[in-house]
C-alpha cells in the first residue's frame, strides 16, 4: 500500500455504521497539507468524508446542484474517481473541492476532529436537518437549499452534470422560484403583457419586454407595460427586435451561437415572460432560463441567421440579421501565463450550460455593444468561442477561470500549456459566418505543446487501471489526430475498442476511427463514419463527404458538402488541414464547385500542394495552355503523387484536344503504371489504360491488365464486375469479329469465367457460340465450347452451349458425343425454340445410333420444317418410302413456295420428294409433280434428275427418243444421288 494512505480499516467507524467505506484517494506522507476523501452509501443518504491532515475550519457554499467546500489549512484536495448514488462527482483542487449532487437532495454536515462529514440526503426523506456550525476553528455557513430550477426548453438537450471550473463560486443569492409561464394556445388578438421593471436587489421582478417590428420606432415601452406585437398574418413576416429594458446599474450582456441555437446571456437574474411571442416569425422559438446569477435567452437559428445586440436608452435590443454583424474584434494576447482579452465595458462573468454538449461555459458579459470574438481559438485547456458580443470560454480543464478586469477579461489556466492557436487566414473571414456545428474539436497548438499534451495523456493512460483505459485512450487518439498522426490514432482507438466494450459501442469511437483512417489514406477502413447514431453535425457531414471524395473522385455530392463546410476544414490544425486540402480542392473543381475552389486557391496562393487543383481549375475554365503548363511542371515534381497525377492529367488533356491519338496516350499511361502504387489512383490509371487498349482492339492486353489489377487488389469487390463488363463489351461489339480465329479462341479460353448472367448474358453467349461454330477449327472450338458450357452461370446459357457443342459433334459424326453434350447441359424450363433444337439433335443422334422408332417418336412432338426434314431423312435411310414421301411433302409445303421460280435448296427438296414418290410407286404424285413443277425446276443436274423421275411411261415409237435420254440420265443417277445425300444422317 502507498505510504500515508488511509486503509479501509481506519474509516471513522462511529459515523459510518452499515456503510461500506471506499478509499477514494490517497495522500503522501510527505505532503501534510493534502486532504484525502472517502465515500460511502447509506439507505437514505450518501456520505463523503474529508480527512484533514490537521485540525482546521472550512466553508461550504451551495449553488443549486453544485456544492463548494473550501478548507482553511489545506493546499490540495484529492478527487474521487466515483461518487455515491446521489453524489455524481467529487472534484478536488487547490484547497477546495467541488461536489455535484442529484437534484432535490439536501445537505447535512458534521465536523469531528480532523474529519469533515458531508451527508447528501435523498429528496423526500423526512428528518433531514440543515447545516450545523462546524466544530472546527471556523464555523461553516448554513447550507443553502437548492433553488428550484426552471423547466428546460423542450428543444434543447439537458446539460450534463459538471462542476464549475472556477476554484470557488460566489455566494449564492437566495431567489424565489422564477416565473415559468407556458405559452397560451395562441389567443387572438395577441395579448399585451404588463411586466414591471426588475428590481436591483432580490427577489427579481418580471422585466419589461417588447417586440418591435423594424418598421416601428425602437422606443422602450413605459415602465408599467410591455407590448408584444408581430406582423399581421396576411403580411410577410419581417425580422423583429426583442427589447429588454433595465434600470439602475447597467445590465451586462453577451451573445453567441452554439450549433443551431443563439444564446443571449445577461449578468443578473431577470424573469422574462415570453408567452406573447408565439406568433413572432423570429422569437416564437425563444425560451428563457432564469439562473441564480444570470438570465439566458435561447433562440433557434438557421446557419444563415445571426443575432445583433444594441444597448441604448436603458434597454438591450436583440435583432435577427441575415449577415454577420460588423464588430470590433476583441484582441487576445498571452502574457504572464494568462490570456488577456481587451474589451470595453467588461461586466460580470457568469456560468451557463452549453445547449449542445451540456458542459459548463464561462461567459464574460459587456455593458456596451460592438465588440466580439470573430473566430474560434483553441488552447490546450479551453476553447475561445466566436461571439457576437462578449466572451465565451468552453473549458476542458477544471483549472480554467475567467474573470473581469478593467481592461477586459483574463483567462487563466495551466501556465505551461497556455498557448494560443494561430488563426487561419480564410477561417478568420468565413469561420464564424458559416455557423457550422461540430462534434469534435481538434485544438491547434505549437508542436512542442501538443507533444507535451500527448505525453501527459499517454502517462494518464498507462497509470489507469486496465478496465478504465478506454476513455483515456480515446483522449490520446484525439491528440494524435491533432498532430496529423492518423495511423497511430486509428491503432489507439482500435485498442480502446478491443479492451473496453463501452468504447467498442461508442459512436464517438466509431467516428474518430473513421477520421483517423481517412488521415492515414485508408478510406476503405473509414466505414464507421456511417454510424446512424452520430449527430447530424456539420463536421460529421464533412468527413463523410471527404471519404466519398476519396472513394469516388470528383463526386458532385461530396463537392457540394465540402464547399459548404470549407470554413470548418480551414479551421482545423495545420497537420489535418494539409492532409485534407489537396483532395478537397480537386474535388471542388471536378465536382463543379468552381467558385468555392477559386476562393480556396486564392486564399492559399503559396500552397504548392494545391498546384494540381490550380491546373484543373484552368482546364475547367478552358485555359488549355495554362493547364498543360502546370501539369508538365508537376510531371517533373519530386512528389510522386503530384508527378503521377500531373502526368496523367497532361496525357488526358492532350488526348482530348487531339494533340495525341489513343495509341500514344495508352503508351504514355503505361509508362506511368509504376509512378504511384497502392491506392485508387493506381486503380483508376489501370482502368483507363485498359479502356484505351480496348478501344484500339487490343482486347487481350486490356483483359490481362484488368486481371492483374484484380489480383493486386483482392479486397476490392468491384474489380471482378469491371472484368465482366469489359468482356461483355468485347463480345457485344465488333471485338469478336475483328480478331483472328486463333486469337478469339485463345481470348475466350482465358476468360471463359467472365460470361455474364441474365438475358443479356445469354445473348452474348449465343453470339460467341455461333462465332466459334463458324470457325474452321473444330478441334479447338469443341473443347472451348465444352469449357464454356461448364462455366455458364445459368441453365439456359449452359443448355445453349451444350446445343452448339452437340451440333459441332454431329457434324463430326460423333453420335455419342452429341448425346453426352445434350445430357450434360440439360436444364428445365428452357425456351421453346432451344428445347425444339435439342429434341431434334437428340432424335437424329438416336436414329444414327440405330434406334429409329425412338427417334421418330421424339419427332412427333415437333411441328416444324426442321423436324419434317429430319423425319423424312430418317425414313429415307430406313427405306420406308411411303412415310418418307409424306414427311418430305410436309417439309416441302413449309419451305417451297407454291408458284414461281425455285432456288437451289428448294429444287433439291422437290427432287427428294420426287425420289420418295418414285420409290413408293405413287404415279399420281409423280404426275402432279411433273405437271406443276417441271417448268420451274430450270436446268442443270437437279432439274434433269427431277424430269427423269417424273417422266411419263413409254407409250409409242415417238417416246423412244425421250426414253433414250432418260436411260442416259438413269445411268448417272447413283452418282448424282450420292452427291445430293443430305447432311446429318448417314446410313450405317
Amino acid at each position: 500500500m502507498m505510504r500515508g494512505a488511509f486503509p479501509p480499516r481506519f474509516c471513522f467507524l462511529p459515523l459510518i455504521a452499515l456503510t461500506v467505506c471506499l478509499p477514494a484517494a490517497t495522500a503522501f506522507a510527505g505532503d501534510t497539507q493534502t486532504v484525502s476523501v472517502r465515500v460511502g452509501t447509506h439507505p437514505d443518504f450518501g456520505r463523503v468524508v474529508f480527512d484533514l491532515p490537521t485540525k482546521g475550519g472550512y466553508h461550504l457554499a451551495q449553488d443549486g446542484d453544485h456544492i463548494t467546500i473550501k478548507f482553511d489549512n489545506a493546499t490540495n484536495v484529492a478527487s474521487a474517481p466515483r461518487g455515491t448514488r446521489n453524489v455524481l462527482s467529487i472534484t478536488g483542487g487547490d484547497g477546495s473541492a467541488e461536489l455535484i449532487v442529484a437534484p432535490g437532495t439536501s445537505v447535512r454536515e458534521q465536523h469531528y476532529g480532523n474529519h469533515v462529514v458531508i451527508d447528501i440526503v435523498d429528496a423526500g426523506v423526512g428528518g433531514t436537518g440543515t447545516a450545523h456550525p462546524s466544530a472546527g476553528t471556523t464555523a461553516a455557513p448554513p447550507a443553502v437549499p437548492p433553488a428550484p430550477k426552471p423547466p428546460s426548453p423542450a428543444t434543447l438537450p439537458p446539460p450534463a452534470p459538471k462542476s464549475p471550473p472556477q476554484a470557488t463560486l460566489p455566494p449564492p443569492v437566495p431567489q424565489p422560484p422564477p416565473q415559468a409561464t407556458l405559452p397560451p394556445p395562441a389567443p387572438k388578438p395577441i395579448p399585451q403583457p404588463t411586466l414591471p421593471l426588475p428590481a436591483a436587489e432580490p427577489p427579481p421582478k418580471p422585466a419589461e419586454l417588447a417586440i418591435a417590428p423594424p418598421a416601428q420606432a425602437e422606443t422602450a415601452a413605459t415602465p408599467a407595460t410591455a407590448t408584444a406585437s408581430v406582423a399581421p398574418s396576411d403580411e410577410v413576416p419581417q425580422a423583429s427586435t426583442l427589447v429588454v429594458p433595465f434600470s439602475g446599474s447597467p445590465l451586462g450582456a453577451a451573445a453567441f451561437r452554439r450549433g443551431r441555437t443563439g444564446l443571449v446571456v445577461f449578468d443578473r437574474p431577470i424573469t422574462l415572460d415570453l408567452s406573447g411571442l408565439h406568433d413572432d416569425p423570429v422569437f416564437s422559438t425563444a425560451t428563457a432560463q432564469t439562473l441564480p446569477g444570470a438570465t439566458v435567452v435561447l433562440v433557434r437559428l438557421e446557419p444563415s441567421q445571426s443575432l445583433s445586440l444594441k444597448s441604448s436608452a436603458g434597454a438591450w435590443r436583440i435583432s435577427e440579421v441575415a449577415t454577420e454583424p460588423r464588430l470590433k474584434p476583441i484582441g487576445a494576447t498571452v502574457a504572464d501565463g494568462r490570456l488577456a482579452l481587451s474589451a470595453a465595458g467588461a461586466s460580470a462573468v457568469v456560468t451557463v450550460a452549453d445547449p449542445v454538449t451540456g458542459e459548463t461555459l464561462l461567459v464574460g458579459t459587456q455593458r456596451h455593444n460592438g465588440e466580439g470574438v470573430p473566430v474560434r481559438r483553441h488552447l490546450v485547456d479551453f476553447i475561445l468561442l466566436p461571439t457576437w458580443l462578449g466572451v465565451a470560454v468552453a473549458p476542458a480543464s477544471d483549472r480554467v477561470a475567467l474573470r473581469s478586469v478593467q481592461q477586459g477579461f483574463l483567462v487563466s489556466g495551466n501556465p505551461g500549456l497556455l498557448a494560443l492557436s494561430p488563426p487561419s487566414q480564410m477561417a478568420d473571414d468565413l469561420g464564424h459566418a458559416a455557423g457550422l456545428t461540430r462534434q469534435f474539436d481538434f485544438p491547434e497548438q505549437p508542436r512542442a505543446v501538443a507533444l507535451d499534451r500527448l505525453s501527459r495523456a499517454m502517462v494518464d493512460d498507462g497509470m489507469s487501471p486496465p478496465l478504465a483505459r478506454g476513455p483515456r485512450r480515446q483522449a490520446v487518439a484525439r491528440v494524435l489526430l491533432s498532430l496529423g498522426m492518423g495511423a497511430e490514432a486509428q491503432a489507439m482507438l482500435q485498442m480502446a475498442a478491443q479492451d473496453d466494450p463501452a468504447e467498442a459501442d461508442s459512436p464517438d469511437n466509431a467516428a474518430l476511427t473513421g477520421i483517423a483512417a481517412l488521415l492515414a489514406h485508408r478510406p476503405d477502413e473509414a466505414g464507421r463514419l456511417d454510424d446512424p447514431r452520430l449527430p447530424k453535425t456539420d463536421d460529421i457531414s464533412i468527413w463523410r463527404a471527404y471519404r466519398q471524395a476519396e472513394m469516388q473522385p470528383g463526386s458532385p455530392a461530396a463537392a457540394t458538402v465540402l464547399a459548404a463546410g470549407l470554413p470548418l476544414v480551414l479551421s482545423y490544425p495545420e497537420t489535418i488541414r494539409d492532409r485534407m486540402l489537396p483532395n478537397v480542392a480537386e474535388t471542388l473543381v471536378e465536382g463543379g464547385q468552381i467558385d468555392a475552389a477559386e476562393a480556396l486557391l486564392n486564399a492559399r496562393k503559396n500552397d504548392a500542394s494545391l498546384d494540381l487543383a490550380r491546373g484543373m481549375l484552368r482546364e475547367a475554365k478552358g485555359d488549355t495552355a495554362g493547364a498543360l503548363a502546370i501539369y508538365d511542371r508537376l510531371d517533373q515534381s519530386r512528389d510522386q503523387r503530384l508527378h503521377a497525377r500531373g502526368a496523367t492529367k497532361a496525357v488526358e488533356l492532350r488526348l482530348a484536344t487531339g494533340a495525341i491519338d489513343a495509341r500514344k496516350a495508352a503508351d504514355r499511361l503505361e509508362k506511368l503504371l509504376y509512378a504511384w502504387r497502392g491506392d485508387r489512383l493506381e486503380q483508376a490509371l489501370r482502368d483507363r489504360l485498359a479502356e484505351l487498349r480496348g478501344s484500339l482492339g487490343e482486347w487481350r492486353a486490356a483483359l490481362t491488365l484488368l486481371r492483374d489489377t484484380e489480383a493486386l487488389y483482392p479486397d476490392d469487390k468491384t474489380r471482378h464486375a469491371k472484368l465482366i463488363n469489359a468482356f461483355a463489351k468485347f463480345l457485344g461489339g465488333n471485338g469478336a469479329s475483328s480478331v483472328s480465329p486463333l486469337e478469339l479462341v485463345a481470348l475466350v479460353d482465358e476468360n471463359a469465367d467472365l460470361l455474364p448472367g441474365g438475358a443479356e448474358g445469354e445473348a452474348l453467349e449465343s453470339r460467341l457460340a455461333d462465332r466459334l461454330l463458324a470457325l474452321d477449327l473444330p478441334q479447338r472450338a469443341g473443347p472451348l465450347l465444352e469449357k464454356l458450357m461448364k462455366a455458364a452461370p445459368t441453365g439456359a446459357g449452359r443448355a445453349g452451349f451444350g446445343t452448339r457443342l452437340a451440333t459441332l459433334r454431329q457434324r463430326e459424326g460423333d453420335t455419342q458425343g452429341v448425346l453426352a453434350a445434350l445430357s450434360a447441359s440439360d436444364a428445365p424450363d428452357l425456351p421453346q425454340e432451344l428445347a425444339d433444337r435439342r429434341t431434334l439433335l437428340h432424335a437424329v443422334a438416336q436414329a444414327r445410333g440405330g434406334d429409329t422408332q425412338r427417334a421418330l417418336s421424339e419427332l412427333e412432338s415437333l411441328n416444324s420444317a426442321a423436324s419434317d426434314e429430319a423425319r423424312g431423312t430418317i425414313l429415307e435411310h430406313a427405306n420406308n418410302w411411303p412415310a418418307a414421301q409424306k414427311a418430305l411433302a410436309d417439309y416441302a409445303a413449309k419451305t417451297v413456295p407454291p408458284d414461281g421460280g425455285l432456288d437451289d435448296a428448294q429444287r433439291r427438296t422437290m427432287l427428294r420428294l420426287a425420289t420418295a414418290a418414285a420409290r413408293a410407286g405413287d404415279d399420281a404424285a409423280l404426275a402432279n409433280l411433273r405437271e406443276h413443277d417441271t417448268a420451274r425446276m430450270g436446268s442443270g443436274p437437279v432439274a434433269d434428275l427431277f424430269r427423269l423421275l417424273t417422266a411419263d411411261q413409254v407409250r409409242s415409237v415417238a417416246d423412244l427418243k425421250r426414253a433414250g435420254r432418260e436411260a442416259a440420265l438413269a445411268r448417272a443417277l447413283p452418282g448424282d444421288l450420292k452427291a445430293l445425300q443430305p447432311e446429318g444422317v448417314h446410313t450405317r
